[in-house]
């Protein structure tokens, strides 16, 4: 377990410099806003600092005890969240300062932002490089009390490059930076809120795709072709036959008609030899899953490509291919 700690300081060591580029403009603001003597910076800092751990802790030990990675769809639905309630709180919290210098009211809830330790958390489930790094490690370690011990290193590496900036708060007492530092924390929120928002609408726009693996053994194959390209067609057959559970059915066309052939675009691919395409027929196609090949192209080429790769397409089009003659 101590290797395990030991690691994840070196690892917060060798990327605090990130997370200093990715938590300055963040944080700075933030602590320059309202006066402050140098001991309220460092317990602000501090606050910052809990936040951060806790939710480090926590995903270390859900990452090593789980054992896999997070989606990327889930981590990009997380990160668009995390981005959106980050920018509200320096919103709310700038407001808040704004109220309470003009001997406003200032409502309750608002008054959450003045504890620093929810700032902490939003950034601590911030998705950069480093926190990836860590992430992924922690996966790899696995088990819930390895992933712990690696974040606790890699919060307290992190952590020494982010001290410094209860420095900062000495500037507070200019009035002019305080300024300053309110009009960066809102223009900061609204960088977040575009960025959250589009997150969101990537993680929607996955939900609205499929992941196609073109070489699935569950698919009814068919080869269509041409007189001319007849016998590559047959040695494509028998090449595809070994990797589908259906043996594939070789169909001539001397021209070929979209509107006359029906198949089941979610359980069929179909292998067109070039000879044959046309571009019109692209939209005829749209929703059945096709691999246009030339006749002269490398079948254990094409075939060791689609083994390789699967392919996001949208729910109501199909998986679409042409490899090129070249």
């Amino acid at each position: 377990m101590i290797k395990t700690l030991i690691e994840g300081f070196v690892l917060g060591i060798s990327t605090g410099t990130i997370c200093l580029l990715t938590c300055t403009p963040v944080y700075l603001p933030y602590l320059i806003s309202e006066d402050r003597s140098l001991t309220k910076s460092f317990g602000k800092v501090l606050e910052i600092s809990i936040g951060r751990f806790l939710a480090y802790l926590l995903f270390g030990a859900a990452a090593g005890w789980v054992g896999s990675s997070l989606p990327q769809q889930q981590r990009t639905l997380f990160t668009g969240i995390s981005y959106i309630l980050l920018s509200l709180f320096l919103i709310v919290n700038t407001l808040r300062i704004h109220r309470a210098e003009k001997a406003c009211k200032v409502a309750g809830w608002m008054k959450l932002t003045h504890s620093a330790f929810l700032l902490g958390i939003f950034t601590g489930v911030n998705f950069c490089p480093s926190f990836l790094i860590a992430l992924t490690k922690s996966v790899d370690l696995g088990g819930a009390v390895s992933g712990i011990m690696l974040f606790m290193g890699f919060f307290a590496g992190t952590t020494l490059y982010l001290l410094p900036l209860a420095l900062t708060g000495l500037l507070s007492v200019i009035g002019t930076v305080k300024k300053l530092a309110r009009i960066a924390s809102l223009l900061i929120a609204v960088w977040f809120i575009w960025q959250g928002g589009i997150n969101l609408h990537k993680a929607w726009k996955d939900t609205q795709a499929t992941i196609i693996n073109p070489m699935a053994k569950n698919y009814s194959v068919y080869v269509i072709t041409s007189p001319q390209d007849s016998l590559f067609a047959a040695s494509l057959c028998d090449s595809l036959a070994l990797f589908y559970s259906e043996k594939p059915r070789l169909i001539q066309y001397t021209e070929l008609y979209p509107g006359q052939m029906v198949f089941n675009p979610q359980q069929t691919i179909l292998y067109i030899t070039a000879s044959l395409w046309k571009p019109q027929f692209e939209q005829d196609f749209a929703k059945n899953n096709y691999v246009v090949i030339p006749a002269e192209f490398s079948i254990p080429q094409a075939i060791n490509f689609l083994q390789t790769y699967s392919f996001k397409v949208s729910k109501d089009k199909g998986f679409h291919w042409v490899f090129n003659q070249h």
